[in-house]
């Protein structure tokens, strides 16, 4: 907690975190990225990270609803619940609310095998995208919501 209030609007600059180059927070690099990250980001740099999870589980499931079959609608909801659920998480252990449980946030944390997972998830899905519904959206919307 003390390292992401440190950070306060615009942060300390890349490289000049205290808390953490000074190994006052323990694994900075994998389970406490993200007090790292707003400790030399600042609460610009929290809010630009937030906005970037957001769209990304967006067009998660924008993908998901234009699924050729429900496989690919559920395919597409379990990834943005796997993704939210590891950033809230880890969110939610860097503030202080949750226990640490050493979770990865998706995207940023140090660690191969998640990373490759994550990025395998995204692959299988856009791969869905070619076997999406091709049908007109009034169709969709006569078929589906009965307008």
């Amino acid at each position: 907690m003390v390292a992401i209030g440190s950070g306060e609007f615009l942060g300390k600059g890349v490289g000049y975190g205290t808390q953490s180059r000074l190994k006052f927070l323990p694994e900075y690099q994998t389970d406490f990225i993200f007090a790292a990250f707003a400790e030399e980001w600042g609460f610009s740099g929290v809010l630009i990270v937030f906005i970037s999870f957001g769209v990304v589980i967006w067009r998660i499931l924008a993908n998901g609803a234009v699924g050729g079959t429900n496989f690919e609608t559920l395919f597409a909801a379990g990834l943005a619940v796997l993704f939210m659920a590891h950033f809230m998480v880890h969110i939610g252990t860097n503030i202080g609310f949750l226990p640490v449980t050493g979770t990865t946030i998706p995207f940023m944390s140090y660690g191969g095998s998640h990373l490759i997972t994550e990025f395998l998830g995204l692959g299988i899905l856009m791969g869905m995208r070619s076997y999406r519904r091709a049908t007109h959206r009034e169709v969709f919307k006569q078929e589906f919501f009965g307008v």
